[in-house]
């Protein structure tokens, strides 16, 4: 899981030592993002097609997940839905995951119910590797 920073002011973890979820029903933009991934050289990207299938890696994986990329718009079970599926479960040891949603939204109220949920960022779709890489180092400064 992500580690605080050190007390040199380092960072104890990097991009390379990230184990993403990567939640996503767009089959092109979830290939296009886990080679972002890939190519930012993360340890290892979990992929879900939409949010029940990403409850159920966490809830069989819950030590292996460090950061979760989330759509909001998917069937079955939308990322807000997921967000709060995640915050709300009492005794839920994934409470605090770090969620990065992922969007084409630019809505404010859209924006800002995620916000409410305490995401840890967002990326505009069409994202690029830079953007992804300075969302990946700002939530590995935040820790968890």
């Amino acid at each position: 899981m992500l580690n605080e920073p050190a007390k040199d002011g380092v960072l104890s973890r990097s991009i390379s030592d990230l184990h993403v979820l990567l939640i996503e029903d767009d089959d092109f933009t979830r290939r296009l993002m886990s080679r972002l991934l890939q190519d930012l050289r993360v340890r290892q990207v979990w992929e879900a097609s939409d949010g029940v299938s990403a409850l159920a890696i966490l809830r069989d994986h819950p030590e292996k997940v460090d950061l979760a990329i989330c759509d909001l718009e998917m069937p079955r079970m939308s990322g807000l839905d997921l967000l709060h599926a995640l915050r709300t479960a009492t005794g839920n040891p994934l409470a605090d995951l770090p969620v990065i949603v992922l969007t084409a939204h630019r809505e404010a109220d859209t924006v800002k119910r995620a916000i409410a949920y305490g995401i840890s960022g967002y990326l505009v779709k069409p994202v690029s590797k830079a953007d992804l890489q300075k969302r990946l180092t700002f939530v590995l400064q935040k820790g968890r």
